[in-house]
């Protein structure tokens, strides 16, 4: 196997192989994977650091290394042709359509990195993706990025202030798998849950394990479907985040409020406070509202 690795790196296979088997089967076979991900069972992302360095070098790996392999051994493999066999027009359009594999699988990988520095942002402290945990009296506040390691310190918080008896979440969003590990937390440990300053994505989904669940009216609640939701989503919904938002309807929410959800998108959906209210996401209200908005009623 090795050996044949070697000889299509040196062009030394024939044209046919080196392109059709090569650079178009393998590309189709990798495509059909990474479209088949989430009904193999694979479509998750990884939720530890370790998980994130181990998806990011081999994404490197076959979204890179293994093109660069398939486009310079193609390459190789058409100017041995031209000058063994003699038909340099078949070796030039072979060249030619290799150049345009490499777009495509160029494109490709600049999809992949996108959406890993944002997995590497959660992961690893780039960028100001950062928490804080502080606690006051009986109220844990958490804010910043819900970013991978953040239940951890909570858990520990809590163990060392047993008289915890509210969990204040502001913050923009951030990793759902440490948000749900955060809200199995609350739940254990029967806190409340409140934000004075807003909780949106991720933040919402360890919001909902409150007891009772409050919210400053000035604050706001913002939803929307993953921004990235990687290869094999064949609907809006990849198969975590549907299996996230029957939690929410587990919890009491009613099917018109996960719809409207929904049919958000991945764009910011802010709820009224009627909305949250009668959908039993925020069971109380504290403090004045927005200049210009009544408490409940827009």
């Amino acid at each position: 196997m090795f050996a044949y690795l070697i000889r299509h790196w040196r062009g030394e296979l024939p044209l046919g192989v080196a392109w059709w088997l090569n650079g178009v089967g393998l590309t189709a076979l990798s495509l059909a994977l990474e479209m088949n991900l989430g009904a193999l069972g694979l479509g998750q992302g990884p939720d530890t650091r370790a998980g994130v360095a181990l998806f990011v070098a081999a994404g490197v790996a076959l979204l890179l290394l293994v093109p660069a392999w398939q486009v310079i051994g193609i390459f190789r493999a058409a100017d041995r042709h031209a000058a063994e066999v003699g038909t340099p027009l078949a070796a030039y359009a072979t060249q030619g359509l290799a150049t345009v594999l490499t777009i495509l699988l160029a494109l490709r990988f600049v999809m992949f990195a996108g959406e890993s520095y944002s997995g590497l942002r959660l992961a690893f402290p780039i960028t100001g993706w950062h928490y804080q945990v502080s606690v006051h009296g009986r109220l844990l506040e958490i804010s910043g990025s819900i970013s991978f390691g953040l239940a951890d310190e909570v858990r520990a918080a809590i163990a060392a202030n047993p008289q915890l008896r509210r969990v204040r979440l502001n913050s923009g969003g951030g990793s759902l798998s440490e948000a749900q590990k955060l809200r199995a937390l609350i739940i254990e440990h029967d806190l409340d849950t409140d934000s004075s300053e807003g909780c949106s994505s991720a933040c919402v989904s360890a919001y909902i394990g409150g007891h009772q669940r409050l919210l400053r009216s000035s604050a706001r609640i913002g939803l929307h479907l993953p921004r990235n939701p990687g290869f094999g989503l064949r609907g809006p919904l990849t198969p975590a985040y549907a299996a996230e938002l029957r939690y929410f309807a587990s919890r009491g929410v009613p099917p018109w409020f996960l719809q409207r959800w929904i049919a958000s998108g991945r764009e910011f959906w802010y709820p009224t406070p009627l909305q949250l209210w009668q959908a039993g996401i925020v069971q109380a209200f504290f403090g004045p509202p927005r200049p210009g908005e009544a408490l409940l009623f827009l």
